[in-house]
């Protein structure tokens, strides 16, 4: 049985879910969530820790639709996925895309304010790391972050991730974090809080 819808149709009209974890779904990007990605792009306090290209115009949105779609059929496993929780709301993006770094893939995700500090980014980022080790097979993932963002580094370094420099991304300085798959156990217990006399 043949069908005439080409891939990036299907996709283009019907968003398939990709990963389940405990308390979200992550499903394929689709055109129709344009406008939930525009809230989330336009998000002041999202917007001022993006290291990359933001997403404020609808013209941004479609074209980071368009950009992952491609992505997603020259490596499959990768892309950039849309979140909601239990109830079905839209809590906010988590991707694995290859990196301006040549040959890294790169780990991210920007969540709601209303999502922030409920552990969301830590469960997804656990979800993708096995995804990316177990499935795919990558070797290591990185993640990077701007200096001044207190939450990354601290959620990183629980998946495992070791600080590994600082570099630059889109001409802005940014921490860079890296993890080995042979490193990866899971997500780790928050470090005990060192008295100071």
């Amino acid at each position: 049985m043949t069908s005439d819808a080409s891939p990036s149709a299907v996709s283009a009209s019907t968003p398939t879910e990709f990963l389940q974890t405990r308390r979200m779904q992550l499903v394929d990007l689709h055109y129709g969530q344009s406008l939930d990605l525009l809230r989330l792009g336009l998000e002041s306090r999202v917007a001022r820790h993006i290291l990359d290209a933001p997403l404020d115009t609808l013209r941004q949105v479609v074209g980071m639709i368009q950009h992952t779609q491609r992505t997603v059929l020259e490596r499959p496993g990768l892309g950039i996925w849309y979140a909601t929780d239990t109830r079905g709301q839209f809590i906010g993006i988590f991707s694995l895309m290859p990196s301006t770094e040549i040959g890294e893939i790169e780990i991210g995700t920007r969540l709601l304010p209303r999502a922030w500090g409920r552990g969301y980014a830590l469960e997804g980022g656990a979800a993708l790391c096995t995804h990316a080790f177990e499935r795919l097979g990558l070797p290591r993932l990185i993640g990077l972050c701007t200096p001044d963002n207190r939450s990354v580094p601290p959620l990183l370094q629980r998946l495992g991730f070791e600080p590994d420099g600082r570099t630059e991304q889109f001409g802005r300085p940014a921490l860079r974090f890296a993890l080995p798959a042979v490193a990866y156990r899971g997500i780790r217990r928050r470090k005990a809080e060192v008295a100071v006399d």
